[in-house]
């Protein structure tokens, strides 16, 4: 694997991963087998600086590909753009837009009437049309990753100029949402669908790094369509990206399924909490809200942005939202055990639901269903109120 920088005046060096820092070395050529080449896509991954472009490279390739020092805790390391090779794939790490910053060319040029926008948005192109002109297919941009952070709470004009100029390309990455309210959440992901399909578009935890292993699985579909239009060896391609990424990526599926199940079972123990209160159906509207927000949570976790479709097919097709059956249920000792376990009958089915890339049928999606509220019948929901009572009164 190398890093390969290139400096804004247009000169390439390399720095393979254990060499003397900075020490020119000549480019590697593109990995062949028996004369024949093997295609790494390359991936444009571009955004505004502080958004963790290069932090999620990191977490994406293994251990030493990008080196610490790249990343800059939301100050701008990256200058023009920097190629972090794998035996897959390459990365091409493009610098940060900026607010107010005329952006360079890797040839030093730019323009007096463009606004800091327009200059990002050639700035990218500049480098698309480079790697188009050299007639190479293998040196084609494939694919574009444009980055955006939760934390700006909503999608700026500048984000919205950049994703419909690589529409058909791009994969929309939203790192840290998990520093999102839900109004936020569910405003950003909105605003999203007006731009692109829901299969664009990745949501990415910046603590737990969820949504990694969707953002693998979107990637090497749409790069295996490009490879597929270059003529290559699909079958090849996927058998030699399976074997890069099959460690990192249990261990992303482990980690996802921990913070699911973390997700429904305080969703459950909120949802009995909401149904202690001794108010006849003032707790329903509440309890709907609180399953809606529950399957936001799990789409996030596993990389989906959720769109109301999926929420009313999930709802529907599982037939078991809080709302009609603990309407029907007038007797306070019930409501408990009802609430919660509806709510997390439906977690259980939602979390299949993603993990099965969204393709689970009604019949599979409610068969989920009824063995999560089972599950949840053997669990002391009154305990789990007073447990959470208590340590809300040690946080205050």
């Amino acid at each position: 694997m190398t890093h390969t920088r290139r400096w804004p005046p247009g000169k390439t060096q390399t720095r393979l991963p254990g060499s003397q820092a900075d020490t020119p070395q000549p480019a590697h050529p593109v990995h062949t087998t028996k004369g024949k080449k093997s295609m790494k896509p390359n991936i444009l991954v571009c955004g505004k600086t502080g958004v963790g472009k290069t932090s999620l490279i990191q977490a994406m390739t293994h251990a030493g590909t990008v080196p610490d020092d790249a990343i800059g805790d939301s100050r701008p390391t990256t200058e023009g753009f920097d190629l972090y090779q794998t035996e897959i794939v390459n990365f091409i790490d493009c610098e940060g837009m900026e607010p107010g910053k005329i952006h360079a060319t890797p040839d030093g040029t730019t323009s007096s009437d463009q606004n800091p926008i327009e200059s990002y948005l050639n700035l990218l192109m500049s480098e698309v049309v480079r790697r188009l002109d050299s007639n190479d297919a293998e040196q084609c941009v494939h694919l574009v990753w444009y980055c955006l952070s939760g934390s700006d709470a909503r999608v700026q004009p500048a984000d919205a100029r950049m994703i419909e100029a690589f529409r058909d390309r791009v994969l929309v990455v939203v790192t840290k949402v998990d520093l999102m309210r839900r109004n936020q959440l569910e405003a950003f992901q909105k605003a999203l669908f007006d731009l692109v399909s829901p299969d664009q578009i990745v949501m990415i935890s910046s603590l737990q790094k969820n949504g990694l292993d969707q953002l693998l699985s979107k990637t090497l579909a749409m790069t295996e369509q490009a490879i597929a239009r270059a003529g290559q060896e699909v079958s090849e391609f996927n058998e030699r990206w399976r074997k890069y990424y099959v460690n990192m990526r249990d261990a992303w599926q482990r980690r996802t399924e921990s913070e699911a199940a973390s997700i429904i079972q305080w969703a459950a123990g909120r949802a009995a909490a909401i149904a202690a209160v001794p108010l006849p159906l003032a707790d329903v509207g509440p309890l709907v809200a609180n399953e809606i927000y529950m399957i936001h949570k799990l789409g996030n976790v596993y990389g989906y942005a959720v769109n109301e479709t999926i929420i009313t097919m999930l709802l529907g097709c599982i037939g078991g939202s809080v709302a009609g059956k603990f309407a029907a249920s007038f007797l306070p000792f019930l409501k408990i055990p009802i609430a919660a376990g509806i709510t997390y009958g439906v977690g259980k089915a939602a979390k299949a639901y993603f993990e099965s890339d969204m393709t689970l049928d009604a019949n599979a999606l409610k068969k989920k269903f009824l063995e999560g509220e089972k599950e949840a019948k053997s669990q002391n929901w009154k305990k789990t109120i007073s447990s959470d009572s208590q340590e809300e009164e040690k946080e205050e």
